[in-house]
């Protein structure tokens, strides 16, 4: 049986999409190889498996070469697999090309400004223009677009007209285009790295911290809102959130950015709406993290408007296990048992199925210990194996607390030692116990 990387990509192509190679492998303009393409079709009987034990580089190499060469030569059916295997990327980047209109858009404006078509590029710029005239922001890479599109008309105005090209502000937006892009797009990543702090990862920022640490956010903001109010509301959004997670211990600037996100969000479109209203979660988990037991019940109720304004329902995959958890440990925690329950038989089904018993037991063993069940609860969390840190971390403490409630100071003894091995292990866990109960 062959294998070959062209063959996994192959495998990934809907019926459709073979089609469409075949056709792609049939164009002088595409590929001049007439091998390929024969290779092409012997494999293309085989899709989408591709687990015949005819299929063998002797049986293809005879059928492709055997009127040429009498003896069967490993070098050449290789080599053809090779060529395939570069044809299918150059139809996998032709069909990322034609799914972005603006690229497309982008590189036609360029060769039209090349090949001094000054009429024509003019009428290609207002199609572009309307690209962006969709009413919610769907994310920073719209701004790098932008600073685009206003590179290009000032580099061809240049060229069309330099007299004109001194009164033009295409350049002067261009870079504050630019500017909004990496402000977002650096607050995000700061973002991720607080998150990844669950995970036991600690990362820092370099060059981009140290460039974001000498802006004077408010003077540029209030620049921006100069020019304009709706980009100014855009981007006090973003930094709203930065100063939040920035300043754990602030709950000013938790607040801050709350107030302006449930007064702003109509702005946004709904996967980055998504991605904003997690942040905020992220603020208050890492605040629970830090040991404000108050943010609990915050946190619950970020939760419970997240579900109310069905923003889970714009995640592109499963329902994240992070939220599944901060709901449930934030809800437990405010007393909302009769929620959580409810919650639990609602939403479990909508876990990554890999995970799904796992999220379950774990589930129970919390309902189970703060309905003081200890034996179900201690049943649950034998059932329950997974990586998932938060379950880890969560899991050893509900056992040493059970052990601690039902006089079973053994079961205890042992508990506690293998969590103390635990937290020597987790530098992240480590570090956030002795700041809680050693505060400087």
């Amino acid at each position: 049986m062959l294998k070959s990387k062209v063959i996994e990509i192959l495998k990934s192509f809907t019926p459709d999409e073979m089609k469409r190679f075949g056709e792609f492998l049939n164009s002088k303009f595409h590929n001049k190889n007439k091998k390929a393409a024969l290779l092409f079709e012997l494999l293309a009987k085989h899709h989408p498996v591709y687990e015949n034990e005819n299929l063998t580089k002797e049986n293809l190499f005879r059928i492709i070469f055997g009127k040429e060469k009498k003896v069967y030569l490993d070098a050449s059916i290789r080599n053809l697999l090779s060529d395939l295997l570069i044809l299918a990327e150059n139809f996998l980047s032709q069909i990322a090309f034609e799914k972005d209109k603006f690229n497309m858009t982008e590189k036609a404006l360029r060769e039209l400004s090349e090949r001094k078509l000054w009429g024509v590029f003019e009428k290609k710029l207002n199609s572009a223009e309307e690209l962006f005239k969709s009413a919610e922001f769907e994310g920073e890479t719209l701004y790098y677009k932008k600073h685009i599109l206003e590179e290009i008309k000032s580099s061809n105005i240049q060229f069309a007209d330099d007299l004109k090209m001194y009164k033009d502000d295409s350049l002067i937006k261009s870079t504050d285009y630019l500017a909004y892009f990496f402000l977002i797009k650096i607050f995000k990543i700061i973002n991720y790295i607080s998150f990844q702090k669950q995970y036991n990862i600690e990362s820092t920022l370099n060059i981009a911290g140290q460039i974001l640490s000498g802006i004077d956010m408010e003077k540029f903001l209030e620049y921006v809102k100069t020019v304009s109010l709706k980009d100014h509301d855009i981007l006090i959004v973003y930094y709203k959130m930065y100063n939040a997670l920035a300043n754990p211990f602030d709950n000013e600037k938790y607040f801050e950015f709350k107030t302006a996100l449930l007064d702003l969000d109509s702005l946004f479109a709904p996967l980055e709406k998504y991605g904003l209203y997690v942040c905020l979660s992220n603020s208050c988990v890492q605040k629970i993290d830090n040991g404000d037991e108050n943010f609990f019940k915050e946190c619950f109720e970020v939760y419970e408007l997240m579900f109310a304004k069905k923003i889970f329902d714009e995640h592109p995959g499963y329902l994240p296990m992070t939220a599944y958890t901060a709901f449930l440990i934030s809800g437990l925690a405010a007393g909302e048992f009769d929620k959580i329950e409810k919650f639990v038989h609602q939403y479990s089904a909508r876990l990554n199925p890999d995970h799904k018993e796992d999220a379950l037991n774990y589930a129970k063993s919390q309902l189970y210990f703060y309905k003081k069940e200890y034996g179900k609860a201690l049943e649950c969390i034998s059932k329950t194996d997974t990586e998932f840190s938060g379950f880890k971390y969560h899991l050893k403490v509900t056992s040493i607390k059970i052990y601690y409630e039902t006089g079973d100071y053994d079961s205890l003894h042992y508990a506690s030692d293998s969590f103390s091995h635990f937290i020597n292990k987790n530098k992240i866990v480590l570090n956030l116990l002795i700041k809680l109960f050693f505060p400087e």
